[in-house]
Formats: structure tokens, C-alpha cells, sequence
């Protein structure tokens, strides 16, 4: 249908899949390259199933035009607020349980949650054939992998994204956004191999970056990818709206001509996009403030400060640039302190953003996720791992994890070093995986 939104039909069942037809993502970061292709109050479904909560799969100004009462699917959480949000819009939504199979009219899904956040949905139709939505789950994570081998261990068709999501290098930086897309690359190879599918649909990565401060990261990677899995160019697929595929008849047919057409169809949508969202450069210095504040007595009222500060980080603090004001600022994690830096002062700053971005960071606890995928933000490539240390509890208070009881230490802020952007970060840095590891000592 566009992006990553498709329908699973059988005779018994339609379940459409991660509807986003119209509105920007990620505090206007990305729009889709064909805008308005459908109506989701004209698709006939008997569920909507949502992979996980970002806005290109759970896009609420999609979700708004539709005109009757629908039954949701979405996986179980521990704040069960997407299945809050529906059920208060008069929907109904069944959570599933990671691992578990459900039956939906005759087709049987079962989820697997990755990276504690996405999953993907393993389908099985009553003719037999078996479909993986693997989506942006990050299947090699947590063990997705062998776990959806030992119990499905044959795969006819895998779609899957095919080109990065997030902050892939400053402006000027060519090496990281290859550095990027060959992570993703290496990923799909991976799922060839242990999946062995008949068929390889590329998808979830038809969007335009039309911000003003990200437009120069629009770069079409189609041609690439393909150059990168010549060696699987019989199984690739790639889609257009409203292409319909039959399982078993598309198993042993060539896309080549097809492949052609949608490629050239992408492209032509490209060739239109333009820079249409805007900074808010009405926001000044005490809008930060006022947000600032209000992130600290939040995050401390949600989670206890002696599960995250030791005798040796009580001063762990991030500088902030906003190039629109020509200041920085220095944020505390622990005191409810926000530092004006004096003019002249050479200490570098940690990351740069508006400060209609830095507002947004503080007053989201989903901002940091938010940030590292629409691009509207450039870091210091030494220090960068002081902005995901500050904005992980909230982070993961996104989640439903807080620090009461249990502590945040040195082993679980290690996952930082396994996101998408700190992964091209320490690559791209000598001084930043040392800088990492030493900040993360105080932590205990």
C-alpha cells in the first residue's frame, strides 16, 4: 500500500498493517514520498495489526479518518498505553503476548518482540504458506533469529526494511551514511541466510526527509541495495501501491521487469520532494528553562535518583548548542541546574539542536528515539555518548522501565553502544569509544 503498510488476506481474514497514508513522523522530520495514497476509512479489514509504536507504523493522523470502531493488534506492553489510547477512540485492541500464536479468522499470527519496543509478525495462511513482517524489527537482537527458526522453520516470503532509519552523520560526514546502509545491508543478508526465503520484499523505506534542517539527508539507496544483493536478485520484490502478490504465484516468477517499474516510480516520487516543514524560531532561552526544569522533577518523580547517581557522577552533565541564539547551555542530570556558557567559552558542546528540538527532548520521555531518527540534531562525535547517558531514563521510562529498586549501572547503559547511531559513531571516532567507557565507570 506504501511504506511499510500492506494487507494479509486469506478467505476468512484481512489484516492490514501499519497504516500511514498521510501527516509527518518524528516531530516533523519525514514525510512519505507519495503522500495520500489511500483512505484508510475506504480499505475493508477485519484488524489492524501495529508493529510497534513509531509514528511511520502508528500514525495517529492516519488513524484519525477512520469513521468506525476497529480491532486493533498491538503486542503486550508494560504501560499498556497504545491499547489505552485506541480503547479511549472507541477501538477495540487485543494485546499479544511475545511468542504466543493467535488466530485471527484463518490466518495465525505470532509476534516477536525485538529490542524491547518493535516486533515482527510471523504469518501463517491456511494455504500453507508462511510470511514474515519483519518491518525495522532488529531480529538479530535478543535472539529473534533462532527463536522464529526453531518454530517456523520454513519462510516463503520476508519483507523487511531496506535502508537505514536514523541519524547517519553530520553535515559533510559521506563515510557514515554508507557506514549506515551497510549495516542494514549486512542485516538482510543475515535474515537471507538463516531464513532462506523464496521471496525478499524491500520495504518500510519509501520517506523523504522535508525538514529544513535535515533535507540533506534525502539520497535514494534503491540502486545500492540492489547492487549489494546481486548475488539474491532473483528473490528481491520490490513493491508500488497497490500491487497485489499471491504467495505460491509469486514464489517462482521473475520481478525483473516489475523491479524496473517500481524502481523508476520511487524515483520519480523523489525527483518532487521539497524542504516543507520549518524550525519554530519562536522559542528562545526561557522556554528552555521552563522545559528543563520540568524534565528534571519529572524523571525524579518517576524514578528514585539514588538508582542512577554514584559518589562519582553527581555533576554528569550534557552542553547543549542552539545555533539560532548563539549560546550553549549545560544541563544536569542530577540538580536542577542549567548552566548559561559564557561567550568565548571553548568547552566543545556535546550536540547541537534548535532549540524547538531541545524543548521537544525535555518535555518527551520518547525524544531521544525521536531525534537520533529525524536527523534534526548534530553531535560531537567524541562526547555524543553523554546525550544518550542523559536521556536514558526517560527513554526508557518510554518503555515502561523505571530505576526505583533496581539501579541504572555501567552494563545496561552498554546498550547505547548497540544503537544504530552510536555503532557508526564509535566507528567513525578513535577518542569516542575511550571517552564511553570512561564516563560509564561512574556509573558503577
Amino acid at each position: 500500500m506504501n511504506h511499510s503498510c500492506i494487507v494479509l488476506e486469506s478467505p476468512g481474514a484481512k489484516i492490514l498493517c501499519d497504516p500511514w497514508f498521510e501527516g509527518t513522523a518524528f516531530n516533523d522530520g519525514w514525510r512519505l514520498l507519495v503522500e495520500h495514497s489511500h483512505r484508510i476509512d475506504a480499505i475493508d479489514c477485519n484488524y489492524i495489526w501495529l508493529s510497534h509504536e513509531h509514528p511511520d507504523h502508528f500514525s495517529i493522523p492516519t488513524l484519525r479518518r477512520l469513521g468506525t470502531a476497529k480491532h486493533f493488534l498491538y503486542q503486550t506492553t508494560r504501560d499498556g498505553k497504545v491499547r489505552a489510547f485506541l480503547t479511549s477512540k472507541g477501538h477495540a485492541c487485543s494485546e499479544l503476548d511475545d511468542g504466543v500464536s493467535y488466530t485471527f479468522g484463518d490466518i495465525r499470527q505470532t509476534l516477536y518482540v525485538s529490542d524491547g519496543y518493535d516486533s515482527a509478525a510471523v504469518v501463517e495462511f491456511p494455504d500453507g504458506s508462511v510470511f514474515l513482517n519483519a518491518n525495522d524489527a532488529r531480529l538479530e537482537m535478543g535472539g529473534n533469529i533462532e527463536r522464529i527458526r526453531s518454530r517456523h522453520p520454513r519462510i516463503d516470503v520476508l519483507a523487511a526494511q531496506f535502508s537505514y532509519a536514523n541519524w547517519a552523520g553530520n553535515i559533510g560526514d559521506e563515510a557514515t551514511p554508507v557506514h549506515q546502509q551497510d549495516l542494514v545491508i549486512a542485516r538482510l543478508k543475515t535474515y537471507i541466510e538463516a531464513f532462506q526465503p523464496r521471496k525478499l520484499i524491500l520495504f518500510a523505506s519509501f520517506v523523504q526527509y522535508a525538514h529544513e534542517e535535515n533535507f540533506y539527508w534525502n539520497r535514494s539507496w534503491l540502486a545500492y541495495v540492489m547492487e549489494a544483493l546481486q548475488d539474491y536478485a532473483g528473490l528481491i520484490v520490490i513493491p508500488r501501491p497497490d500491487q497485489v502478490f499471491g504467495v505460491h504465484d509469486m514464489l517462482g516468477r521473475d520481478f525483473t521487469a516489475e523491479n524496473r517499474e517500481s524502481i523508476a516510480f520511487w524515483e520519480a516520487a523523489a525527483a518532487d520532494i521539497r524542504v516543507r516543514d520549518y524550525t519554530d524560531r519562536e522559542l528562545g532561552l526561557d522556554d528552555v528553562r521552563r522545559a528543563y526544569h520540568d524534565f528534571v522533577a519529572r524523571i525524579w518523580s518517576d524514578n528514585t535518583i539514588e538508582a542512577v547517581m554514584t559518589e562519582r557522577n553527581p555533576d554528569f552533565s550534557v552542553v547543549a548548542h542552539l545555533p539560532e541564539l548563539g549560546r550553549s547551555v549545560r544541563l544536569h542530570l542530577f540538580q536542577d541546574r542549567l548552566d548559561l556558557m559564557p561567550d568565548g567559552e571553548t568547552t566543545p558542546a556535546d550536540f547541537t539542536v534548535t532549540a524547538e528540538t531541545l524543548c521537544f527532548l525535555l518535555k518527551n520521555n520518547f525524544g531521544r528515539g525521536t531525534v537520533t531518527i529525524n536527523g534534526r540534531i548534530q553531535f560531537n562525535y567524541p562526547s555524543a555518548h553523554r546525550f544518550f547517558i542523559f536521556f536514558f531514563v526517560p527513554y526508557a521510562n518510554n518503555i515502561g522501565i523505571h530505576f526505583r529498586d533496581g539501579r541504572l549501572d555501567a552494563g545496561k547503559l552498554q546498550s547505547i553502544a548497540r544503537t544504530s547511531v552510536m555503532m557508526s559513531i564509535l566507528q567513525a571516532s578513535t577518542e569516542a569509544r575511550a571517552n564511553f567507557d570512561r564516563d560509564l565507570l561512574a556509573f558503577g
